[in-house]
């Protein structure tokens, strides 16, 4: 028996607040948290927080942890008492396509030591033809980690792709007035 393989999907209001704070930030990285919920090995991310990283640069985000947990607790403050969303994982921009580095990978493999199920790992490099990068870490018995690279699922486009201008739509003798 082969296993589905395993995804991470993303939801509207989360890939807008990626999108946004990554175009606001470029050329520097930036990043945050993931919330949202898990389906078996797979994870549903419903939001992403925005949080500031200590001297980012062109090629390095280390988010602040006080903000973070600030940050977390005030979204968490906000939802009923028996909604499932909670804290799913990570996600940072790097301004040029590329996916996790060693670095990023071993700070997954670190959160994931304190946490029950399956953490996401979202890496945005817009400009590229796949601009997510996913990774799933998790914590198996014995405390041995695992990362394994997922599928990430974006939301469907929020428009139609505009095709060629009809003829006639621009004048050859100048701007229509």
């Amino acid at each position: 028996m082969t296993r589905p393989a395993t995804r991470i999907e993303l939801r509207r209001d989360a890939y807008e607040v990626i999108a946004s704070a990554t175009a606001q930030q470029l050329p520097r990285e930036t990043g945050g948290i993931l919330l949202g919920y898990r389906e078996d090995a797979n994870v549903v991310v419903t939001h992403a927080l925005v949080v500031d990283g200590q001297e980012a640069s062109t090629h390095r985000y280390v988010r602040d942890d006080v903000t973070a947990n600030a940050c977390l607790a005030a979204f968490l403050a906000q939802r009923a008492g028996d909604d499932p969303t909670g804290y799913v994982g990570e996600w940072h921009s790097h301004p040029a396509p590329s996916g996790p580095s060693p670095t990023d990978v071993a700070a997954m493999q670190a959160t994931a030591r304190e946490h029950d199920g399956p953490l996401a790992l979202l890496v945005y490099a817009p400009g590229g033809a796949d601009p997510f990068f996913g990774l799933i870490t998790r914590r198996q018995r014995w405390g041995r980690v695992t990362s394994k690279k997922a599928a990430v699922l974006p939301p469907p486009p929020r428009f139609e792709e505009l095709g060629p201008l009809p003829d006639g739509a621009v004048r050859r003798d100048g701007p229509v007035g």
